[in-house]
Parts: C-alpha cells; sequence; structure tokens
C-alpha cells in the first residue's frame, strides 16, 4: 500500500473555555520538511510537534499551523500590576512641580508597563495538551487523505503496468518472428568472412557480435523482471518511492537498449509507446511517499 505526499487534515481540541486548532497540510517533497506556526507564547511545544509528525510521515514538506482562542481573555490571562513601577511614577509625580491633584484610576491605566496581562498559572500545560491532542487527529486526518489518494495513484500505476507488459510480451512475439531475418543476415555476414579466409574462431566472435546486437531478448527478459519487481514494491507497507524511482530507471534503460536493438517500424511503435507510459509513471510516483 502506497501514501501519496499531499494531503491535509484539520481538528481542533477543546477544554473549559480553550479551543486549540490544529491544520496539517503536506506536499510533496523530496526530504522530509516541517515547520509550524503558533501562537508565540507557545513555541516550547514545536519539538513535540515535530517529533509526533517524524513518527507517521517520512517525506514531504509538512506545514503545521496552530491557533489557540479563548471564550474570553480570563480564561487564559489574568491582570498584573507593577506596583514598584507604580510606586515609582507616583514619586516622580509627587517630585514634579508642574503635577498636582490626585491621580485617578484612568490615570493609572495610562501609564506604560504598569499594567499588564499575565498567562493564567497552568495555561501553558493545558493548552500543550490540546495542542498535542488537536496535531494528532488532524495528523491521522492527513494520513487518511495520503492513504486515499495512494489507492488512487496505485490503480493508476498498475493499469500503466499491464498496458506495458501486454507490449513487452508483443515485443516478444516480433523478436521470434524476427529472428529469421536475423540468422539471414548472420548468413550473410558469415558469407562474406569466408571469402575473407578468417578462422573458425573469429567466425565464432563475429556470430556473437552480430548477435548481441540484433537480439532484444536478455533486457526484455530483464525489463520483465523489473516490472515484477515494481509490482512487489507496491505491495510494500513501507514508504517506497524511492525505490520505485530506482527500479523506474532500469526500465528506461533496457527499453532504451530494445529500441537501439529494434528493426522494424512496429518495434519502433512499442518502443514509443512503453516509454510514453514509463513517463506517466515517473510522474505520479514524484508524489509517492
Amino acid at each position: 500500500m502506497i501514501q501519496s505526499m499531499t494531503g491535509y487534515g484539520e481538528r481542533t481540541a477543546r477544554e473549559k473555555g480553550l479551543a486549540v486548532t490544529a491544520s496539517v497540510r503536506s506536499l510533496n517533497s523530496r526530504f522530509l520538511e516541517i515547520s509550524s506556526r503558533m501562537p508565540e507564547l507557545f513555541y516550547g511545544v514545536e519539538q513535540t510537534v515535530a517529533e509526533m509528525i517524524k513518527k507517521r510521515i517520512s517525506r514531504g514538506k509538512v506545514q503545521v499551523t496552530i491557533s489557540v482562542d479563548a471564550d474570553t481573555k480570563t480564561d487564559m490571562y489574568e491582570v498584573f500590576l507593577d506596583e514598584p513601577l507604580l510606586e515609582k511614577y507616583l514619586s516622580a509625580f509627587s517630585k514634579s512641580k508642574g503635577i498636582s491633584g490626585e491621580i485617578s484610576a484612568a490615570d493609572i491605566t495610562s501609564l506604560p508597563d504598569v499594567l499588564a496581562l499575565k498567562p493564567k498559572e497552568g495555561l501553558f500545560d493545558r493548552v500543550s495538551r490540546l495542542i498535542t491532542e488537536s496535531v494528532n487527529a488532524a495528523l491521522e486526518a492527513t494520513i487518511d487523505m495520503r492513504i486515499a489518494e495512494g489507492r488512487v495513484i496505485e490503480i493508476d500505476l498498475r493499469r500503466r503496468l499491464d498496458d506495458i507488459e501486454k507490449k513487452v510480451k508483443e515485443l516478444s512475439n516480433l523478436t521470434e518472428l524476427s529472428r529469421k531475418g536475423y540468422l539471414e543476415r548472420l548468413r550473410e555476414r558469415m558469407a562474406e568472412i569466408c571469402e575473407a579466409g578468417v578462422t573458425e574462431e573469429r567466425l565464432a566472435q563475429e556470430a556473437a557480435i552480430l548477435a548481441s546486437k540484433s537480439d532484444p531478448t536478455e533486457e526484455m527478459t530483464r525489463l520483465a523482471s523489473h516490472l515484477s519487481q515494481f509490482r512487489e514494491t507496491l505491495d510494500s507497507s513501507e514508504p517506497v518511492g524511492s525505490k520505485l524511482r530506482f527500479i523506474l530507471q532500469e526500465c528506461n534503460r533496457e527499453t532504451d537498449t530494445i529500441g537501439a536493438k529494434g528493426d522494424t517500424a512496429r518495434v519502433s511503435e512499442l518502443v514509443i509507446s512503453i516509454k510514453e507510459q514509463l513517463e506517466r509513471i515517473r510522474e505520479q510516483i514524484q508524489n509517492v511517499e
């Protein structure tokens, strides 16, 4: 079972006036790249989030976005009065000849840094738990989407493999039919060599060279083996994108050689068609984990 590298999931975790929403988006990438966005107050959870992702995803660009909301400000913060700083302000006012009268509450709230919102005790731990819960659920949804898209890709890949295997079988049949032409060329070449008065050893060498240049049987056998290995790899439960790309390179190599040895228009047509299917497969597995 293969997985696509593209997916998306979003989930929200709630607890006593707090709500944490996590979205996880994964995109195509050669390596595992993790980035996250969250309120600065909770940056300490970033490493935990990254480790959660590494356990479930091995390749792809993964973007995590976390938002923290509360029913009211008091669910997250408490008002903090910096009394020592206020005393300094009041002392400065009393010493100033240009300021007189009483200092009101409105005056105090306008003084820089005297009043501030401070995270409530235990807030970080509460939100951290909600972040873990929401990210885990969003990650699960993302992987479900990756698996679903992977199934679609796998169906397409197997269909293309079926088509290639049919064409390889036809190439094999054509090779059998073309052996007569090959033997005729061999007889002509041998007649030329015999007229030149060469040794039996040279005759054997020339026959071997001509055979290697004309008969693509070995390449077709290897191509069929690579296609079979490709199918088996699709059944693996491990990430297989890199392995599939390597097998595909070998398929292209063998197909190129078959084309170079082809001596009929039909062989060329089949080789071109196989190359087109291999290219479509290459495009698909770029998005396979």
